[in-house]
């Protein structure tokens, strides 16, 4: 049957077999995400063969303090707090690594977050790091760290939608 394309997590999703390598997310998707999900806090997307999940994500809306935001994203004059998104986990199982389902994951989401702030506003998408390797994951991907916190990192969603128009195909 293959991978199914992201879709919200459910009751009927297999959470019991996952493992990224980190175990505060290995966590999260068994413990937390359905219900954060059925609750409003977090929309929860996977990707599965089979029921079972193999990838996944979380996003939520947030607001950060104008003062934490690094230079480029806080310019003008915002408002206090700032709206911005949260991409709180990004995750693919071991099993399934090199198989493009993490990048395809993170175009997902990033796609999905330029809409929500076309539709409701939103400055800048926030990533927690879980260590100093997602920090450099993150890096690569045009996040800047907070002034407050290093581990904390930011990339305006104009950034984002900007990438997306440098990536389309041209039509000539």
């Amino acid at each position: 049957m293959g991978l199914s394309a992201p879709e919200s997590l459910n009751a009927g999703h297999n959470l019991s077999q996952f493992s990224c390598g980190k175990p505060s997310l290995d966590k999260w998707l068994r413990d937390k995400a359905l219900s954060n999900q059925q609750r409003g806090f977090t929309a929860v997307l996977v990707v599965h063969d089979e029921g079972r999940v193999v990838g996944y994500y979380g996003l939520a809306p947030t607001a950060v303090v104008p003062t934490s935001l690094p230079r480029a994203i806080r310019t003008g004059q915002p408002p206090d707090p700032v709206p911005c998104l949260l991409l709180g986990q990004l995750a693919t199982d071991q099993g399934w690594t090199g198989q493009g389902i993490g990048t395809g994951l993170l175009k997902h989401a990033l796609e999905r977050c330029v809409r929500a702030a076309n539709l409701i506003g939103g400055r800048a998408l926030i990533v927690n790091a879980i260590d100093e390797h997602a920090v450099l994951f993150w890096r690569k991907r045009g996040f800047v760290p907070s002034k407050d916190d290093p581990m904390t990192m930011f990339r305006s969603i104009a950034d984002i939608a900007a990438s997306f128009v440098t990536l389309a195909p041209s039509k000539s």
